[in-house]
C-alpha cells in the first residue's frame, strides 16, 4: 500500500476524456480506498441494457469490474481482498425462485444533468434472450463504492463497503411478487 499513498489518481480503463475510472480523494494512510474513491461512469448500457432505459434521467452506467480498478486496491499482500471477504461486484442465482437464472450487478450511474451515484441491478438472464430488468436500486451518493455477497439462504446482500456494518439484504416477496429490502436485524 505504501507505493500508492500518494497516489490521486489512478489510471486503469479511461474514458474518452483520458478520466480515470477511478480517482482516489483522500488519504491511502488513513482512509481505507472504497471511502475515498470517487467513480467516472464512462459506459453507456451496461448488460447490453442502454442506460436511459434503466432510468430516464441517466447518460452513463458502469458496471463495477475488477478489470477497471487498480489491482493495487484490490490486492491487499497479494491476497485480493474482495475474495477474502466473499464480495463481488456480480453474483448469480434464482432470488425469487423462479427457473430463470438471475444475476445482480453493482455499479455507478451519471444523470445527464451531472449527479451520479450507485445502482444495484438484479436481471433475468433468460438463455439466449436479452437481460431483463427485475429490480433496480439507485441512490444518488459522493461515495459510490458498492459490493455483493449471498447471505446464509442464498438472497443478495448489498454492501456500501468492505469492512463495514453497512449493508442491506434483498429479499423476493412472493405475496407482492417483487423484491424488497429486507430490515436489519440477523447476523450473516
Amino acid at each position: 500500500m505504501a507505493g500508492i499513498a500518494g497516489v490521486v489518481a489512478l489510471t486503469t480503463v479511461q474514458a474518452a476524456a483520458e478520466q480515470a475510472f477511478v480517482t482516489l480523494n483522500g488519504d491511502l494512510k488513513k482512509e481505507a480506498w472504497w471511502v475515498i474513491a470517487e467513480f467516472h461512469p464512462f459506459t453507456t448500457e451496461v448488460r447490453g441494457i442502454p442506460a436511459n432505459q434503466i432510468r430516464k434521467s441517466w447518460c452513463k452506467a458502469t458496471e463495477f469490474r475488477k478489470d477497471l480498478i487498480p489491482k493495487e486496491l484490490l490486492f491487499e499482500s497479494g491476497a485480493d481482498a474482495m475474495k477474502g471477504a466473499g464480495m463481488s461486484f456480480a453474483i448469480e442465482g434464482r432470488f425469487d425462485g423462479a427457473a430463470t437464472r438471475q444475476i445482480a450487478v453493482v455499479g455507478v450511474f451519471q444523470e445527464c444533468a451531472g449527479p451520479k451515484g450507485r445502482f444495484m441491478l438484479v436481471l433475468d438472464q433468460p438463455d439466449g434472450g436479452k437481460p431483463k430488468i427485475r429490480f433496480l436500486d439507485a441512490v444518488r451518493t459522493n461515495r459510490q463504492f458498492g459490493a455483493l455477497s449471498k447471505d446464509k439462504g442464498g438472497k443478495p446482500v448489498l454492501w456500501e463497503c468492505m469492512e463495514c456494518d453497512g449493508y442491506s439484504v434483498l429479499k423476493w416477496d412472493r405475496k407482492k411478487n417483487r423484491f424488497g429490502w429486507e430490515p436489519q436485524a440477523e447476523e450473516l
